[in-house]
């Protein structure tokens, strides 16, 4: 039986020792074993990782990049910005990686060496590290799909990647083990010794019939000497507590299933903070220029309708020599509808309390936020203010996309007011203010001399698709119904009867639009924004409407 037991202790304690050893000689005392290092083979040594490359939650992956021309960038973002992030460049898409190490990548067609934004100087980024030398960061794998990015600094320059996995305790897990080994071969030494010590000489049986010569037995109830105890068995039972202890408060790696096409809200709430903190900043600095009759601050806050108003607005003032007054603006978000994307650009729709110079408004705004690139800012492109109480917007994600049913209904309803502006026809629409719209732009027909000959009115820019990202219209399900934002262009043309002629009394308009002096035509162009209600089962309502003469364009 000892025998038995000597060879078990040696051949479990041996295994033990074994691995222990070579697993503390693997991660070290920084718990992490990596891969050797693997050159990015794109020319310009800028990589974007796989999302799924490490398909696993509750993980510590450590990754570490070089670039052979100085300082070099690597952070972690959503996969959706950091595929966008190099966008447009020649780069290498790294799809996994083998156990020696070796990249396997696919290139990324570009006309750039390198991305058109520092990556400092980019936002989205989870984590990062960057400098000379090797930089380093550790990432815990969640449920939430990651990328990484590296870019050389400085210009286009070879750089290497490196994959490891750290595991917090494992080197001083290991050496317990290896612990627990040793003293398990110690242990089969014991009883090994002591087996010999016991045996001793056999015993003599002598001819006297009834004798016989041996070890006498123990008393009954004699207590063994301590020095005999097993010791080292408990011993190695401590050890062994001791190692499984510092590893079970880590929980084990699982598989996690990714989405094929990873999508990201379009901004979380601090995110919302930031990106309203920003466009107040902007939006100050460019009623600062514009007070200075200066429209150019309007593109670094505002966009699409929004920025061909406010331009517009900047030039008529111009015209009537009347410079605004500056002033200050800030934004809070009561509510916002942030539906989810799994490519730029993207939108919300934000419920906002404005503060004008210290005072904050009447109502609140509703506000169209867009982004066409992870790094570009959040820019307005229609602002209205709507009746207190009355909108109620989803939660952010899944609860903010509308679905395809609920995208025809919202069109349907645009239909109908671009089919009213443009002819003037009763729509079964609860107008509201935008009932006065077209008529503000075609004025006095002077008794019927001055006639419409073209009337067009069409979503702004006359996108294929206006409620695709980056689009005209956005569609956000509500409670009952769908609330749709629209920017539409219009332009009507308008010729006087024959042997007359006409002219704008308002000369700095009639200045800003390039229609001065007796004509025969007047051309209105303009843009006409709405906040449309379009209820499940009651006629669609105009909540708030704006419109705006415009530039007539060449």
């Amino acid at each position: 039986m000892r025998t038995f037991l000597t060879i078990v202790l040696s051949a479990v304690g041996g295994l033990l020792l074994l691995v222990g050893g070579a697993v503390a000689v693997v991660v070290g005392p920084d718990d992490t074993a990596s891969l050797p290092a693997d050159e990015v083979p794109s020319p310009s040594g800028v990589a974007l990782t796989a999302f799924d490359m490490f398909p696993v939650r509750d993980l510590t992956l450590h990754v570490e990049a070089t670039s052979a021309g100085g300082p070099v960038f690597l952070g972690t973002a959503h996969p959706v910005d950091g595929r966008d992030y190099v966008r447009g460049v020649a780069a290498s898409w790294v799809r996994g990686v083998d156990r020696t190490g070796t990249l396997r990548t696919d290139a990324i067609e570009g006309e750039l060496d390198a991305p058109e934004v520092d990556p400092t100087a980019a936002t989205f980024w989870t984590d990062s590290a960057s400098g000379d030398g090797t930089q380093a960061l550790d990432v815990r794998l969640a449920d939430e799909p990651v990328s990484f990015v590296v870019a050389p600094q400085g210009g286009p320059a070879a750089t290497t990647l490196a994959f490891g996995v750290l595991v917090p305790r494992s080197f001083v897990a290991a050496l317990g083990v290896a612990a627990v080994g040793a003293l398990l071969v110690a242990g089969a030494v014991l009883v090994r010794r002591r087996r010999v010590r016991t045996e001793g000489p056999p015993a003599v049986a002598t001819s006297r019939a009834g004798t016989s010569t041996g070890p006498e037995p123990e008393p009954v109830g004699a207590t063994r000497p301590a020095a005999a105890r097993p010791t080292f068995t408990r011993t190695a039972v401590l050890g062994a507590g001791v190692a499984v202890a510092l590893t079970a408060c880590t929980p084990l790696p699982s598989a996690v299933e990714h989405p094929s096409a990873p999508a990201r809200i379009a901004a979380d709430e601090d995110e919302i903070a930031a990106a309203l903190a920003s466009y107040g900043e902007r939006r100050t600095a460019a009623s600062a220029l514009a007070s200075q009759l200066d429209a150019s601050g309007w593109a670094a806050s505002d966009t699409d309708g929004l920025l061909a108003l406010l331009q517009f607005r900047t030039t008529l003032a111009a015209a009537r020599g009347e410079a605004p007054t500056a002033t200050t603006v800030t934004y809070s978000a009561l509510d916002a509808a942030v539906p989810q994307f799994t490519s730029y650009p993207m939108w919300f729709v934000a419920l906002l309390e404005p503060t004008t110079d210290g005072t904050p408004g009447e109502n609140p705004q509703i506000r169209v936020f867009e982004r066409d690139r992870a790094t570009a800012p959040w820019r307005a492109s229609l602002a209205l203010e709507v009746p207190a109480d009355t909108v109620a917007l989803p939660a952010p994600g899944a609860a903010s996309v509308a679905t395809p049913e609920q995208v025809a209904a919202g069109l349907a309803g645009v239909e109908l007011l671009r089919s009213h502006l443009e002819t003037g026809a009763e729509v079964g629409v609860e107008l509201g203010e935008l009932a006065d719209a077209r008529g503000s732009f075609l004025g006095n027909d002077l008794e019927g001399k001055l006639v419409v000959d073209l009337a067009q009115v069409t979503v702004f820019g006359a996108p294929e698709d206006p409620t695709a990202p980056g689009g005209p219209v956005q569609v956000v399900p509500v409670d009952g119904g769908v609330l749709v934002t629209s920017t539409l262009s219009l332009t009507f043309n308008q010729r006087m009867e024959a042997g007359w002629t006409v002219s704008l009394t308002d000369d700095a308009l009639a200045q800003a639009t390039g229609q001065t002096g007796e004509r025969q035509n007047i051309r209105a162009s303009g843009v006409v924004q709405s906040v449309l209600l379009v209820p499940d089962d009651t006629a669609p309502r105009v909540l708030a409407a704006s419109w705006s003469f415009l530039a007539p364009s060449a």
